[in-house]
């Protein structure tokens, strides 16, 4: 039976020609919209499936992205939290990292990062361009100097091509904002024909930001931004992203009330299958370039 998305993306097929002749008739140009640099293409999948796993870290983030011999991990939990993270990396043999990504300088992000550094040989290194003056950033800061690692700020829109078809984007910040929540990098994952999107703590300003600048949002799995706050996740940003599933990371029984209401309330209006750490645990997506299929750690 066809999927949510795959209905979406038929009745999508069948719209385009009609609004590229009423867009013709009123003169206005749409091909800017659909600029080849915007667009990542579909890549050949081979045996190898791509790994993506949503650590429970409590009230932070960590997610690792693993096919082959390619490791990618993105924001490593709270200070306390980095042991856990790389004991588990070791319990996946993984002995070096191709990229270790801080999406922004919020403790509960970055606050790992030192102990990955210390423990795992690690090729890239992507941070925003948004310090913050903490004891945690700072411990960071000195991660790097001891690793002789330079800190780096990613192209956005440029196609990182790793293990032959995985293909990696950064699609923001899009410039430097007020709200230091913004000034996250947000992440986009392509295997075959499966995307991930991975939102760090970007919110709604953020979000808009992201829809003007690139079209295709679509993704089987949205990595919800912000621990599920109210402040991320707006109607516009689902509609553009098109979820099917969507992974929500964040402690159990923590002091923001995170998930709120509001927000699992519209993912489950738009029929978007919720998968939670604080209730579930590590959660863990597999793709074949085809399908992607999630399991927990623990029952619904």
């Amino acid at each position: 039976m066809p999927t949510k998305r795959q209905k979406k993306a038929v009745i999508r097929q069948l719209l385009v020609p009609v609004l590229l002749i009423i867009a013709a008739l009123l003169y206005q140009p749409v091909m800017g919209l659909l600029h080849p640099a915007e667009q990542i293409k579909d890549t050949t999948p081979d045996k190898n499936q791509l790994v993506v796993t949503y650590l429970d870290v409590g009230q932070g983030d960590a997610t690792l992205i693993s096919k082959g011999n390619f490791h990618m991990l993105i924001d490593a939990g709270k200070n306390e939290r980095g042991a856990t993270v790389v004991e588990y990396l070791k319990s996946q043999k993984i002995e070096k990292l191709d990229v270790l990504v801080g999406t922004h300088p919020d403790s509960d992000h970055i606050g790992g990062l030192d102990d990955v550094l210390k423990s795992i040989p690690t090729d890239t290194v992507y941070l925003p361009e948004a310090k913050k003056e903490t004891k945690t950033y700072q411990q960071v800061e000195e991660a790097l100097q001891e690793a002789e690692l330079v800190r780096q700020m990613p192209e956005l829109g440029k196609s990182y091509t790793y293990d032959g078809n995985v293909v990696i984007r950064f699609l923001a910040p899009e410039r430097n904002y007020k709200d230091a929540n913004n000034n996250s990098l947000v992440v986009q994952v392509a295997y075959g024909k499966n995307r991930f999107l991975m939102m760090g703590d970007a919110e709604e300003e953020a979000e808009n930001d992201i829809i003007k600048h690139w079209y295709d949002l679509e993704c089987d799995v949205l990595k919800v931004g912000h621990h599920g706050s109210y402040t991320a996740t707006s109607d516009a940003f689902l509609h553009a992203s098109n979820p099917t599933y969507a992974v929500i990371s964040c402690g159990e029984k923590n002091s923001y009330g995170h998930p709120h209401a509001e927000v699992l309330a519209k993912l489950e209006e738009d029929d978007v299958q919720t998968y939670r750490t604080d209730t579930m645990g590590t959660i863990v997506a597999t793709s074949d370039g085809q399908n992607v299929r999630l399991s927990t750690g623990k029952h619904k």
